[in-house]
């Protein structure tokens, strides 16, 4: 769970398709109403049931539910607790809640089976129950209705909001599958059906996030794995997620999840969206660090079925056993914690896929919305809360005119027998069966992409001396290509020579859109894994076969021969593709992806917002030519680096996610290093003039009239309700300079970037929450804003983020109020490390304001900066 940018996006991504109301009870309703400040389809109810905050029970974000229909939640930070639901025919009017007496909780995983409670426990290791990462068994001994016994099952190392998350039964009951976010560490011993010689696979050097962000993570990333009820066998169904929170099967018992995004890359070539992936056996979905991630195209990774723009996934759900109308029955519920929005997506087999139709549920401001379990009366019950906010228990129930009869859900016949052929080549992702090698070839070229996946991942887990010369063999392009990606896994130096020989064999101008690149992939694929330098001759049939086409394509083969050239260190590309940066700065397309036709419409708080934001939205495409450009370093001549080094100043004007200014110099950088030394401040000069545009933060700030006082919690929340009504949009303004908060944080664009993007910050936390954040800090730090200490061997510390690593230096910022103040340490020195306890925000920033002025910087900070709130109203 992460701030993010706009809840807007969160729609927008994807085309959400919306189907107009009939008599057809199974179409989705339109007319929508609210209901305790939460919007939903017309005919529903929702009541608010419980708040563990008011009982001093933590903020919970994991649920799920016994055979009595009683439901176990914990807490984030602290103990597990049994929910005893109101019942109504025994006149039971109150939620019943009992704390489990035994030593367990911090559980993002929950998963009640056959008497037993399973907990996937995401603990930081100075936690204050003194227990480790790992997953659990909960047992009744003595069969009293009271746990009594906790069992380890496996340790993992991994914790934070990227740790281990939630666990789901199998729908045969067999087996369990538990996801894990990508600061979790793969045990060595854990079998795979994606081969394990895993690599970043990037062919060009990855510039990592400016604000140290996983930037020692290594693939694969976040992973989904299949184990038994008592923990001893354990299998990789699935890697390459950024930080999937929950997973969950649909009634033909194929697996999903709603995976993260990193919302600092907005306007980036490489950003990726919050997505709903289908977890087919052996998939990969790409997620590197940094500028690494792979392009949903590319044939080495999967895509998502439904991109849904900006966003913190957090719970999915499926609907079966929902009284609900059948509609809602059938598909899943996706929770975002960021935007308090609840989606619906309707899934329809393609080929042995699915495609998904996205529409939003419910959606409530302030929502930071968790998880969810469907109860035995039919109802959806969710969870608010993480990260220590204000936490609540809600049911939704149907009570409006179609049948809410339960549907008995089979699987869906459309799309049956692809499913069966892709199952039948998944079983040979963990069994050996040389006798099979032309049956998973064959597949290779299966116009279903997930059966053509399947069959090079369960290729490649067999003897690659047999298959290998297959690549040589038979007309069919897609399986030569994908022989020779295998080969590029799986072969020895002569193998990838001799596969790259037969792919320079191909003729290229008659291979359609997804061949080329596929093709292109392969090839750099086979590059990066050799572990030779390249033959001049083969660098040279490469450019002779390709060259000619160059910028003739699509967008993203240009981006791939861009690279490859760059890599190549091809210097016909730079006037063409410098040309190209200068002239063809149309962004529509780009738009399109953003914005649907009708956001305005959908969103009268942030429709305007975000198309007047989009005026100034950057050319994914030049930046991606940017970055390879960088890398070469022959045939520039002082006018080519004029040109290129002038295309900075533009592109540092334009707008995009928190880091993208900082990704833009990094590339500069880069580029800059292929520069002669006394030449590179008069190149790094004709980009500077953009720079200057956050340095006037403080100029004309007026400082606070006071008197302050030391506030509490309380203070604040009495103070607002006093002033809330005359709240001034320009003082709020103005405080949030004068207190320093932009110094850190930005709204809106404005503001600095060592700590999290306010401009949301009303659509999940209440008054009391800010209050709590603001006067606490250190309660509940992100791990994306931990300080790191390093003990160093002289018996001095250096506090900081780290923001790039050498193979023998780090570098860290250590002043959050100026983050590029950094100091570098070289490794050898360091004597240990610990996360930091302490946030880097000080206390204490509020005490000079007066109650007025208190009660305008919180109302600036509800508004995200927009005048036109309704808090102004």
């Amino acid at each position: 769970m992460k701030k993010s940018f706009s809840r807007y996006l969160a729609i927008s991504f994807t085309c959400l398709v919306i189907i107009a109301c009939s008599s057809d009870p199974e179409t989705i309703i339109t007319e929508r109403i609210t209901q305790q400040g939460i919007t939903m389809p017309k005919g529903f109810e929702i009541e608010k049931l419980y708040s563990p905050g008011e009982h001093n029970q933590g903020s919970w974000v994991s649920v799920t539910k016994d055979d009595k229909g009683r439901l176990y939640a914990s807490d984030q930070y602290g103990n597990i607790y049994r929910v005893t639901l109101p019942n109504v025919e025994n006149k039971q009017d109150s939620v019943q809640v009992k704390k489990l007496n035994v030593t367990i909780g911090m559980a993002q995983g929950l998963l009640w089976h056959n008497k037993n409670l399973y907990a996937l426990v995401n603990a930081h290791p100075d936690n204050e129950l003194k227990i480790h990462s790992g997953f659990y068994k909960i047992t009744d001994a003595n069969d009293d209705d009271d746990f009594d016994t906790v069992s380890m099952l496996r340790s993992f190392d991994g914790d934070g909001e990227h740790g281990p998350h939630n666990i789901v039964l199998a729908p045969d009951g067999k087996s369990l599958y538990l996801v894990l976010g990508n600061h979790t560490d793969i045990p060595e011993d854990i079998e795979s059906t994606i081969p394990k010689n895993w690599g970043e696979d990037n062919l060009l050097p990855v510039i990592k996030d400016p604000s140290g962000h996983a930037n020692d993570r290594k693939a694969p990333g976040g992973w989904v794995v299949k184990t038994d009820f008592e923990g001893k066998d354990w299998t990789i169904l699935s890697v390459g997620l950024r930080n999937t929170y929950d997973i969950a099967f649909n009634h033909d018992g194929e697996l999903f999840a709603f995976d993260s995004d990193m919302e600092y890359d907005m306007g980036m070539p490489w950003y990726r969206p919050i997505r709903l992936c289908h977890l087919t056996s052996g998939s990969d979905f790409g997620w590197r660090t940094g500028t690494g991630k792979f392009a949903p195209e590319y044939p080495d990774n999967l895509p998502g079925i439904a991109n849904l723009g900006q966003g913190s996934p957090t719970g999915l759900l499926q609907g079966n056993g929902l009284k609900f109308p059948a509609y809602y029955q059938k598909g899943l519920y996706l929770f975002d914690w960021s935007y308090g929005t609840m989606y619906f997506a309707n899934l329809t087999p393609k080929g042995s896929s699915y495609t998904a139709e996205v529409t939003e549920f419910l959606s409530g401001v302030p929502l930071p919305l968790t998880n969810g379990i469907v109860g035995n009366d039919g109802a959806l019950y969710f969870l608010t809360g993480g990260r220590r906010l204000e936490s609540a228990l809600y049911k939704v129930t149907y009570t409006g005119t179609r049948s809410n009869e339960m549907q008995k859900l089979s699987e869906n016949t459309s799309g049956k027998n692809k499913r069966i052929l892709r199952k039948k080549i998944e079983a040979f992702q963990i069994k050996k069966d040389a006798t099979q090698i032309d049956f998973l070839v064959e597949n290779l070229s299966d116009e279903d992409r997930y059966i053509r996946y399947a069959s090079r991942v369960a290729l490649e887990n067999q003897d690659v001396n047999i298959w290998k010369y297959k690549v040589a063999r038979g007309d069919n392009t897609l399986r030569k290509i994908a022989v020779a990606i295998a080969i590029a896994h799986q072969g020895q130096n002569n193998d990838r020579i001799m596969a790259l020989k037969t792919l320079l064999e191909m003729d290229w101008e008659i291979l359609n859109e997804t061949e080329k690149t596929d093709f292109l992939r392969a090839v750099e694929l086979l590059i990066i894994r050799t572990e030779e330098k390249m033959d001049l001759s083969l660098s040279t049939s490469i450019k002779d076969k390709l060259l000619p086409f160059y910028l003739k394509e699509s967008h993203l083969v240009n981006k791939q021969l861009c690279a490859l050239f760059s890599y190549l260190d091809v210097p016909e590309i730079l006037e063409p593709t410098i040309y190209k940066m200068e002239n063809d700065t149309i962004t529509s397309n780009l738009k399109s992806i953003y914005l649907s036709g009708d956001i305005s419409k959908r969103s009268d708080q942030y429709g305007k917002d975000v198309e007047n934001m989009l005026k100034n939205m950057p050319n994914q495409q030049n930046i991606s030519y940017a970055k390879s450009l960088s890398e070469i370093k022959t045939g520039w001549t002082k006018a080519l680096r004029e040109r290129y080094f002038r295309w900075y100043n533009r592109a540092l004007k334009k707008s995009g996610g928190k880091q993208y200014s900082n990704f833009i110099k990094a590339i500069q950088r880069k580029a800059l290093d292929n520069v002669i030394v006394d030449e590179r401040a008069y190149f790094e000069s004709l980009s500077t003039e953009s720079m200057s545009q956050q340095a006037n933060l403080m100029k004309d700030v007026k400082m606070p009239v006071g008197p302050g006082k030391n506030y509490a919690v309380s203070d604040v929340e009495k103070a607002y309700k006093a002033n809330k009504q005359n709240a001034d949009f320009k003082s709020g303004e103005n405080l949030f300079r004068a207190s320093l908060c932009v110094s850190c944080h930005s709204v809106k664009g404005v503001g600095g970037n060592s700590g999290p993007e306010l401009t949301q910050l009303g659509t999940r936390f209440s008054i009391k929450d800010m209050a709590e954040a603001i006067i606490h800090p250190s309660k509940a730090v992100s791990d994306r804003y931990r300080n790191t200490i390093y003990h160093l061997n002289n018996g001095n510390s250096i506090t900081g983020r780290l923001i790039n690593e050498t193979e023998n230096e780090i570098e860290i910022s250590v002043n959050a109020f100026s983050p590029d103040i950094t100091s570098k340490i070289n490794k050898k020195d360091i004597l240990k490390k610990e996360i930091a306890s302490q946030s880097a925000m000080p206390t204490g920033l509020i005490n000079g304001l007066n109650e007025k002025e208190l009660s305008d910087l919180m109302a600036f900070l509800i508004a995200g900066g927009d005048k036109s709130n309704k808090v102004y109203n």
